[in-house]
């Protein structure tokens, strides 16, 4: 069951275009003057009618002037009401587009988990777009042929209220009819919303990794998946066209039944002058037009509203929970874990009661088998989650009782997965600066072993890398990544797996770069190969989710237990 109701989601989409007020406000007067010429007009086949009547020259001179009028005063106010409303709407999505991402940036981790990025892009484009038609094309409509029928009414009440009255018996019905359409046309929207999500979903791995889609040849189970949502997508269109396309001339058909029957009223009873039931019966016909726009604009409202519904529970969510209320001061880089715990959902136990002292100044190396528990930590460390109980603490801070933003600074992370934005190379490596300082940003290049590869590109450190880096190699990416630590010079560093996926010949480059990096830092370092950690200054080896042997390299090879059985196992790997 939704959450709002179509009149909160409209009023609330209204507060957006209120900001532009006087937009709205040259609109509405320029669809008042294209409604009153629109009964005008209407009015004037009664003098034209009393005009050919009479023979009367003032009549034939003062009706083809004023018509020429009231067309020019027509298309004034229908340019104003039109390019005036069509500013709004564009500013109202331009609006929302931005508090959207500006609130999808700072959404809990846990919200991401549960969310593609294809469904996010999905709701960026599609979804706001949908709102645009409910902002500007249903808003234009309601506006200008709302203005247009009132008016064509007013004209009709004033020839003859009691015929008038009898035409407005269909309301009701019109009403109970847009009832039932609009609930229907709400419920398919969001399951074309939700399908359009899977439809950038997949489209959106199957063009970034390309590479891979092409090394298995599975072009093919691409596009059957693409086909299957684009096709269900399809269906709901359908469903939603049918009714859509029937709205019209069900309503239509109430409406001319209201007609034929006025003009059998007319030809029975009408006691006025042939003029004047003229320009009644011109304004009755004139009136379906503006009505048959009406009935067709609830569908669109339906549709914007059922993307603002979305785009609505996004901007409401709670941001990323930041409890800390002091900046972290980081004098040492003293690391602590105290009976950290942490359970994923309510089932998944990813920590058990771990203790640990990382050292100002060392380097801790964590090890074990996949889904020990290693990422769990630093991800804990970052706050990208809270713990389920226990406490990490920095310098005898409780993490949680500092800022996000002054404990994330004080953090450096090189991962396995290198994200590099489609940017410059300075600014990849200054990432988070709107001006990077291109001295600094050389001399991380140079410590990162990456200024020799930098400086040989064709526009050096202004080269664009290319989407996630793609006009890089592997090393180079990951160089780049190691640069972009130094230049943030944190004292707290974390390697999630950094050298995991290079050849031996870049491995041993990024490696010598992140001995640079390591130097005067506190560093946790998630190790997959071994080799890469046996001068660390601590060794940690997990199974489960728990601390199982603590010591260095040569210390837990003598025990001979699991670290031990870990480096055999991977050195005889190596010799196969």
């Amino acid at each position: 069951m939704s959450a709002y109701n179509s009149a909160q989601l409209y009023k609330r989409l209204l507060t957006y275009a209120f900001r532009y007020r006087w937009f709205v406000a040259i609109s509405l007067f320029g669809f008042v003057l294209f409604s009153a010429m629109e009964a005008a007009m209407a009015q004037m086949m009664e003098y034209f009618i009393t005009g050919l009547e009479k023979r009367d020259a003032q009549y034939m001179l003062v009706v083809p002037i004023a018509v020429v009028v009231l067309r020019v005063l027509h298309g004034l106010g229908g340019y104003l009401g039109n390019f005036f409303i069509a500013r709004v709407g564009v500013n109202v999505v331009a609006d929302l587009r931005k508090e959207l991402f500006a609130k999808l940036v700072y959404l809990p981790t846990t919200y991401y988990d549960q969310h593609n990025s294809g469904e996010l892009v999905s709701l960026l484009v599609y979804n706001i777009t949908q709102v645009t038609g409910s902002v500007t094309n249903a808003v234009k409509t309601v506006l200008r042929d709302g203005l247009t029928v009132i008016a064509l009414l007013g004209l009709m009440l004033y020839h003859n209220w009691q015929l008038t009255l009898c035409f407005l018996i269909t309301a009701p019905i019109l009403a109970v009819l847009v009832s039932i359409a609009s609930r229907y046309f709400r419920r398919i929207s969001r399951r074309m919303q939700t399908t359009m999500g899977g439809v950038t979903h997949i489209a959106n791995e199957a063009l970034q990794g390309f590479r891979l889609v092409r090394s298995f040849v599975g072009q093919k189970y691409e596009i059957r998946r693409f086909n299957d949502n684009t096709d269900e997508n399809t269906r709901l269109s359908i469903k939603y066209e049918r009714v859509a396309a029937l709205q019209g001339p069900v309503f239509q058909i109430v409406v001319a039944i209201a007609l034929a029957v006025i003009l059998f009223l007319v030809l029975l009873m009408w006691d006025d002058n042939v003029g004047s039931a003229i320009a009644y019966l011109g304004a009755s016909a004139m009136i379906t037009k503006p009505l048959r726009q009406l009935t067709a604009v609830n569908e669109i409202i339906q549709r914007g509203l059922a993307a603002a519904e979305t785009i609505f529970e996004v901007i409401d969510m709670e941001p990323e929970p930041d409890t800390g209320t002091q900046p972290l001061q980081v004098s040492k880089g003293r690391i602590e874990l105290r009976n950290l715990s942490f359970t994923y959902g309510k089932d998944v136990q990813a920590l058990r009661d771990i203790n640990l002292t990382i050292e100002p100044g060392t380097t801790v190396a964590l090890v074990g088998r996949s889904g020990s528990g290693k990422t769990t930590i630093t991800n804990l460390l970052l706050r990208l989650y809270d713990p389920t109980s226990g406490a990490i603490l920095i310098d005898d801070q409780d993490i949680r009782s500092v800022t996000l933003n002054s404990l994330r600074r004080q953090i450096a992370l090189v991962n396995q997965q290198t994200i590099l934005f489609n940017d410059t190379v300075a600014r990849n490596i200054a990432y988070g600066e709107d001006e990077p300082d291109l001295a600094r940003v050389t001399e991380a290049a140079r410590h990162a072993n990456a200024l020799e590869f930098i400086e040989a590109m064709p526009q050096g450190f202004d080269t664009l890398v290319g989407e996630q880096g793609a006009r890089l190699s592997g090393g180079q990416r990951q160089r780049i990544a190691v640069a972009r630590a130094l230049y943030k010079n944190a004292p707290i560093l974390i390697l999630d797996e950094a050298t995991s996926a290079l050849d031996n010949e870049s491995e041993k480059a990024i490696q010598a770069a992140l001995e640079v990096l390591q130097k005067g830092r506190t560093t946790l370092v998630i190790a997959h190969r071994l080799s890469t950690i046996e001068n660390a200054d601590v060794i940690v080896a997990m199974d489960q989710g728990r601390v199982v042997e603590v010591g260095r390299h040569a210390e837990l090879l003598a025990r001979n237990g699991y670290y031990a059985s870990l480096y055999a196992a991977q050195f005889n790997e190596s010799a196969d």
